[in-house]
């Protein structure tokens, strides 16, 4: 359900009467876990012998992610309106501002998570940001208040389609606004910069699931995720035709709404990705969540990273839904290492080289799916 607003039909007087308000703050600790040690296959080099060209295997250690405190806090008030920069809209803000007549969305009663500050065209944020909190924060509220909590998040007026679908799709009610919001302010907060393991941990430990609208379950268990535009692969066809020989269906999720994506996803046993946005649907992955699954019978993650972005946060992924994880980067150019490792200049991973499409390696390919033991 999407909400749009506008002040002047739907406004509010300050300040609100304190009978209605509601305090809550609670503390609760998020599961810590283990991962295990894996693999990363690089692009043949002769960095590996000087007479002859190879693939070097770089290990990635066991590492522990350790257990997180999450606080979550309600308060019955007003959000902050959206910020914008430019003069008029600090002068506008500045003159209602002294004339106490602030326009305010009124949602009395209504519990209220303001995610304007993040993109909300991007699904890995909506999802790893907002919507894994939100159900944690959902369930604890639930428990504490003894009765069913549902969290609306506040978006900007001119949210994208994507922002929204993605929201609808998993029943999450969207408020679309630039003003300030009356209700029940929800703050999630941890005690670690990057909590996001964690939430997924929890989530799973309480048996909570992401059900989302559409749930399609006869896809491929082999699946193939390629980019297009930046950083996509130079050798897309042959490397697409080497996949789907090995019996993998290919994706450009570009093209899927949010419900044919995550259907794929949950239901897939072998995945090859490119790095980015796509990669954020492997927690709906639930081959390995049956009762009757084994280690063995998780699904297989095989992310392939342009050497200028390798960012192996999906890495925790796998072992929550029971599978198993490596990576395979492409080919390092002069130009490429120059700015990586060369050169003071700030690195931009929206401009050239950083977004440049990349070659992968068949051959570094093939190991990396013998790794994972993919016949």
């Amino acid at each position: 359900m999407v909400i749009s607003v506008s002040p002047q039909s739907n406004s509010v007087a300050l300040p609100k009467s304190p009978e209605s308000s509601v305090q809550v703050e609670l503390t609760q600790t998020l599961p810590g876990f283990v991962l295990e040690p894996t693999q990363m296959f690089a692009h043949p080099s002769y960095l590996y012998d000087i007479y002859k060209e190879g693939i070097e295997q770089i290990y990635f250690p066991e590492k522990e992610i350790l257990d997180a405190q999450v606080t979550v806090k309600v308060q019955t008030g007003y959000t902050n309106p959206r910020q914008f920069g430019s003069w008029r809209w600090r002068a506008y803000r500045w003159a209602m501002t002294a004339l106490r007549e602030i326009p305010a969305v009124d949602c009395t009663g209504t519990f209220i998570l303001d995610a304007r500050s993040d993109a909300d065209g991007h699904i890995g944020h909506i999802l790893e940001n907002y919507i894994i909190p939100i159900r944690f924060a959902e369930h604890l509220l639930s428990q504490h208040l003894g009765q069913l909590i549902k969290i609306h998040v506040v978006l900007r007026k001119t949210a994208t389609a994507l922002g929204r679908q993605v929201y609808d799709t998993l029943d999450v009610p969207v408020i679309c606004t630039d003003e300030q919001v009356y209700g029940n302010i929800v703050t999630i907060t941890t005690d670690v910069a990057n909590a996001k393991p964690n939430y997924m941990q929890a989530l799973l430990a309480l048996g909570l699931d992401l059900n989302f609208k559409g749930y399609n379950p006869n896809t491929p268990e082999r699946i193939f995720i390629p980019r297009r535009g930046k950083r996509q692969l130079k050798n897309n066809d042959a490397v697409t035709q080497y996949l789907e020989k090995r019996g993998f269906t290919t994706y450009y999720f570009e093209d899927l709404t949010p419900s044919e994506e995550w259907s794929i996803t949950r239901n897939a046993k072998v995945i090859v990705a490119i790095h980015g946005a796509a990669c954020s649907n492997f927690v709906f992955n639930q081959v390995g969540l049956q009762p009757s699954s084994s280690k063995e019978s998780g699904v297989r993650l095989l992310e392939i990273f342009s050497p200028a972005f390798v960012l192996p946060g999906y890495r925790y992924v796998a072992p929550l839904v029971n599978g198993r994880w490596c990576a395979v980067r492409g080919q390092v150019t002069p130009r490429l290492l120059q700015q990586l490792d060369f050169s003071n200049k700030p690195r931009n991973l929206h401009k050239s080289p950083m977004k440049d499409p990349f070659e992968v390696s068949l051959e570094s390919l093939e190991r990396a799916l013998e790794y994972l033991g993919v016949d």
